[in-house]
């Protein structure tokens, strides 16, 4: 426990420096106070509980059975109190310093930085310092404050969160495509169509879908053209190329306008979670706490049921 300037009164606290240091001389020496107030001051805390707390003999002082208890109930009562006090002082403060975020790219650049921009503007003394990540393991190096991942996290020791949601995915394509071409009801269906898959491992990855029994299928879309990242994926949509998975938010004013038509809503699995994250402490600094508060209300918007649109 740190050095506490003693309180008038505080019996508790003079006995946990006389457990600390091992005597009543050397508990008075730290505190300011004599031997003889010292020891009356534990005789009072004694006579209060109706049991000794130490062992008094010529050569040294020592913890009763009891003692040991009492001691080790203040100590972490001491602890939560410093806590409570460091969280209610931070609650005053203006949010000052540097914040490290961390923010995966894309719905970082379209979601999540504009909120963060405003806090800089908001808060003269606020600093912000943002990357772009994906991988979990960025959380606990040292030179993280705050980061939003979309996705499991396996690994959550010495970590805090804030669920924000999750991201759905739509298959998509123009309304232009299917100028031409049937709207498939059926899973089965898209092997007629030109589809527009994403890479994992060098080859095209796996649609999620929930088949009529609710049971996950992972179903391999063949076609040729492969694209890494939803921009690239959204962009060929747009071309006409073909169907192919977005997140909602990323298109979700092109599906009310018409402009490009989702299809099986009811059957696409593979919604991802998305939460903020932040390395544990006793207390949260102001600019930690507005800056995940800002992620929130930049969120809420696109929350449906929880899940981002």
């Amino acid at each position: 426990m740190k050095d506490m300037q003693h309180q008038h009164g505080d019996d508790m606290g003079v006995f946990l420096s006389v457990c600390e240091t091992g005597s009543f001389a050397a508990g008075s020496t730290r505190l300011g106070l004599s031997a003889s107030a010292v020891a009356k001051a534990v005789a009072r805390l004694e006579g209060r509980l109706g049991i000794r707390l130490l062992q008094r003999s010529t050569r040294r002082l020592s913890l009763t059975a009891e003692g040991v208890v009492y001691r080790d109930a203040c100590l972490n009562a001491r602890r939560e109190i410093e806590r409570a006090e460091l969280a209610i002082s931070s609650l005053s403060q203006e949010p000052s310093g540097a914040l490290h975020v961390s923010l995966p790219p894309l719905f970082g650049a379209r979601i999540v930085a504009p909120a963060l921009y405003g806090l800089c503007r908001r808060w003269r003394n606020l600093d912000l310092r943002i990357s772009t990540s994906t991988i979990p393991s960025d959380l606990l190096d040292g030179k993280t404050d705050l980061a939003v991942r979309i996705g499991e996290v396996a690994d959550t020791n010495g970590l805090m969160s804030r669920a924000l949601g999750s991201q759905k995915v739509v298959l998509c394509a123009s309304g232009d495509y299917f100028a031409d071409r049937m709207i498939p009801y059926r899973i089965e269906d898209l092997a007629e169509h030109a589809l527009i898959a994403s890479p994992v491992n060098g080859k095209p990855g796996p649609w999620q879908f929930r088949n009529a029994d609710g049971n996950l299928l992972a179903w391999h879309p063949k076609t040729r053209l492969v694209l890494e990242g939803s921009l690239l994926t959204l962009s060929a949509i747009k071309e006409g190329e073909g169907l192919g998975l977005v997140p909602r938010w990323l298109v979700r004013d092109d599906l009310a306008s018409g402009r490009l038509v989702s299809v099986l809503d009811d059957r696409i699995a593979g919604h991802l979670p998305i939460q903020a994250l932040w390395p544990a402490s006793p207390a949260m600094l102001p600019r930690l706490r507005v800056a995940i508060d800002a992620i929130v209300d930049a969120t809420k918007p696109l929350l449906v049921d929880g899940a981002l649109l």
